[in-house]
């Protein structure tokens, strides 16, 4: 499970690395077909092309982190940048961002939880096995996708406060074995339920429609 000071800890040992290390300071991509251990970055990009084994995780502070078709990886996570899964990826952790969007393809699978704080988050015929999260983000699932924990939409403190307007739409089949859980009333979050999806848990603090 991410811990809620993943994010620092992780910014400040990337950084750290980085002083020491001018080879962070820069993009890392690995070829398609190809294995290697954790990938990491501070300022720049990591890029898994298709059908790559990477035993470790892919983490970055400054930059997107891409993962092709087909490819197996360890937990994902960057603070500044958005994270794309192509389809049929399997992430054996989490995938996580702090400012940035979260998308995935379809048939690829999250073995964790999938978090953002300021960016939306996508599933097209994807699962995550357990929550997906965030403060300030719409979320969509798409085509049979699965949530296997529940949709937790978080408070907001300090410089994130004010009124959030919030979307969480499934559509096609998706379903969301928990809840939804708006842990402040004052969001407005609107939950779209579109024909075959469903919530099987409670739903709270959130207006629900029904889409035929």
């Amino acid at each position: 499970m991410m811990k809620k000071a993943m994010f620092p800890v992780l910014a400040a040992a990337l950084l750290a690395l980085g002083a020491c290390d001018a080879g962070v300071n820069r993009s890392r991509s690995l070829a398609d077909g190809s294995r290697s251990g954790a990938m990491s970055s501070v300022n720049g990009s990591i890029r898994v092309g298709a059908g790559c084994m990477v035993d470790g995780g892919c983490t970055t502070v400054n930059g997107r982190v891409e993962v092709g078709d087909g490819s197996s990886v360890g937990e994902v996570e960057t603070v500044n940048g958005r994270v794309v899964l192509g389809r049929d990826v399997r992430v054996r952790g989490d995938a996580a961002t702090v400012n940035g969007s979260i998308t995935i393809g379809g048939g690829s699978q999250v073995a964790g939880e999938v978090t953002t704080v300021n960016g939306g988050i996508e599933l097209d015929n994807a699962r995550v096995g357990r929550d997906l999260t965030t403060v300030n983000g719409d979320v969509r699932l798409r085509n049979g996708s699965v949530v296997g924990g529940g949709i937790v939409i978080k408070g907001k403190h300090g410089f994130f406060s004010g009124v959030h307007r919030l979307e969480i739409r499934l559509e096609g089949a998706s379903r969301v074995e928990g809840g939804i859980d708006v842990r402040d009333p004052d969001n407005e979050v609107t939950v779209f339920i579109g024909r075959g999806a469903e919530v099987k848990g409670e739903i709270r603090n959130a207006k629900v429609i029904k889409e035929s």
